[in-house]
């Protein structure tokens, strides 16, 4: 009988009809039981996307079975697949696991059963995996590599017993056996660093841990020579995922023989996959700051002009030929630890700089600023305009924004044009007292004005929106100043360009800024999406979300994101 097939799918419906299309053109599908996992939205601009999901999975045909089960409240990715696994083994001795992002070959399922039927009696076997990387040499029709995988695999019962999702005891066993490095592929992928940033919570990775207990057992996973899998995901739509065809590979056309496979470690497969390795990790990391936005930097290898702004293209060139460039390290245990680590920066220098270049903006010789970074284009935050203009609407046509952390006025000369036609228009910024003095001094106009406190700016302004962009992951206690704009009175809160992960708490980087900008380093909250939503919404409802352009940052410690929120003020009933 074929292994029953565990499908985990969330909120793309478009990818979910792709990974059961491809599915359904294996010859074994008819004969296989398909049990998929629908995890519930975790927020409410993800509700739809849920919705036509479970509609769509509703509807499939063409398995012997098919048993859906809806998560009652949002599991996360990570909590969602070791659970639905476990409750697959407490009823069937083997299973096949896919995520909703994964396209099969028409020989997946032939493979799958036929190796979890001719090792099921092999205790130094512990999985069978589908992909294999597009590497450049031959590798084995089929072969074995020490640990395990997860872009489309397989275990029994007896293998998913050796997980353990103890980030912290399987890197101290690693340490403690000094495999660190083995682990690594020899160092030439740092899959250390992704278990390490499980334990810190900046990711929530089940694969890691899984790979870790398997390679801590001594176990091995058959993979075949040419993949019968491909990653359809990596487009920025996914949980995890960046944008890359870094790891793109061809769907195998013909089937893998499994009749001469040796069950131990192929050294010749291993060494072309760590060649692999090195070969796809430092040319970018060199050229362009280690830790710019994943999507961005996978970009950039070949196919930046297809999709970047070209202004935004200019300039990380530009940026690239200067030396510059935004690097992290961490994460630290204080945010007193991560100053130590940090060189402080020139304050009067930054100030100059940003002044330069405003001025510039306010006189009409550049149309937009950034970090003192001029462009020749506007570069639009297109969810705050709307938010700014949405909170005008609400408000008769009175717009009073409190732009918390704004520089000279970037965001204010950014979105200018937009708010002419308003009656009512006044914009301030609360900043450190010599960008205030230079702002009043230079910069400020009948509807700009710059202001030292916020309680100062709410008594004169009345303000109904307040802006944080860029600013509240490098104060030291954000969540203070938080709660004293919540007591603002305004009714909306705009949030962008703020470092969020998905992990239950937060932690602390150090964000350091090349020559080329400005020469500093300081320290900066990476805040849990979670804890950060539960402070607010005591008081204010999510409207929408949304992802910066900056996108995904991954680093030695792990991946977060860039993203903006809008908020609301509840109304209660009385």
């Amino acid at each position: 009988m074929n292994a029953p097939i565990a499908l985990f799918v969330y909120a793309r419906p478009d990818h979910a009809h792709r990974t059961v299309e491809a599915l359904l053109k294996n010859p074994e599908a008819k004969s296989s039981d398909l049990i998929v996992f629908s995890d519930a939205a975790r927020t409410p601009d993800k509700e739809e996307s849920v919705r036509r999901v479970r509609e769509y999975v509703a509807s499939i045909k063409g398995f012997r079975s098919l048993i859906v089960h809806h998560r009652p409240q949002n599991f996360g990715l990570a909590k969602s697949i070791i659970d639905g696994i476990t409750q697959v083994l407490a009823n069937h001795e083997c299973v096949i696991v896919l995520e909703d992002d994964l396209e099969t070959s028409p020989h997946f399922l032939r493979y799958m059963n036929e190796a979890l039927d001719r090792f099921a009696e092999e205790e130094s076997v512990i999985s069978v995996h589908g992909y294999v990387y597009p590497t450049e040499q031959t590798l084995p029709e089929a072969f074995f590599l020490r640990g395990a995988d997860c872009w489309g695999w397989a275990t029994w019962r007896r293998g998913w017993a050796q997980f353990n999702p103890d980030g912290q005891f399987l890197l101290d066993e690693l340490i403690r056996q000094n495999l660190l490095k083995a682990f690594d592929f020899n160092g030439a992928y740092s899959y250390s660093a992704m278990l390490k940033g499980q334990i810190s919570g900046s990711n929530d990775s089940w694969a890691v841990r899984w790979y870790a207990s398997a390679f801590l057992a001594n176990k091995l996973t058959l993979y075949p020579g040419r993949s019968l899998t491909r990653n359809i995901g990596n487009d920025s739509t996914g949980t995890h995922c960046g944008t890359s065809v870094t790891f793109d590979a061809e769907l195998s056309a013909t089937p893998i023989r499994l009749d001469s496979v040796v069950i131990e470690e192929s050294e010749a497969a291993r060494k072309i996959i760590e060649e692999f390795f090195r070969a796809k990790r430092p040319l970018l990391q060199g050229l362009f700051a280690r830790l710019m936005p994943e999507n961005l930097r996978q970009r950039l290898t070949g196919m930046a002009k297809d999709w970047l702004p070209p202004v935004l293209a200019r300039q990380l060139r530009r940026l690239s030929r200067l030396g510059g460039g935004i690097t992290f390290e961490g994460p630290f245990a204080t945010w007193d630890e991560a100053a130590k680590h940090s060189s402080g920066y020139d304050g009067a220098q930054i100030l100059e700089k940003v002044l330069a270049a405003t001025l510039k903006v306010k006189h009409g010789e550049a149309v937009f600023e950034r970090d003192s970074v001029l462009f020749d284009e506007i570069q639009y935050a297109w969810p705050v305009t709307a938010g700014l203009l949405w909170t005008a609407a609400r408000d008769g046509g009175r717009l009073s924004v409190l732009d918390f952390g704004g520089s000279l006025g970037s965001s204010y000369f950014q979105n200018r044009k937009f708010m002419e036609g308003l009656p009512s228009v006044r914009w301030s910024v609360v900043e450190q007292a010599h960008f205030v003095e230079a702002g009043r001094k230079h910069i400020q106009d009948e509807r700009l004005a710059f202001y030292p406190t916020i309680a100062e700016c709410v008594a004169a302004e009345k303000p109904n929106v307040v802006l944080l962009s860029s600013v509240l992951q490098y104060l030291e206690d954000p969540y203070a100043v938080l709660d004293e704009l919540l007591r603002s009175g305004a009714e909306i809160i705009l949030v962008d360009r703020t470092s969020f992960h998905d992990g239950e708490n937060d932690f602390i980087a150090v964000q350091k800024v090349g020559e080329a900008i400005y020469p500093a380093s300081y320290p900066l909250w990476i805040f849990s999406k979670n804890k950060f939503m539960n402070h607010l919404t005591g008081s204010f409802e999510l409207v929408t979300e949304w992802l910066s352009p900056e996108g995904f940052v991954g680093f030695s410690s792990g991946r977060f994101s860039l993203n903006g929120l809008s908020m609301q003020r509840k109304r209660y009933e009385s």
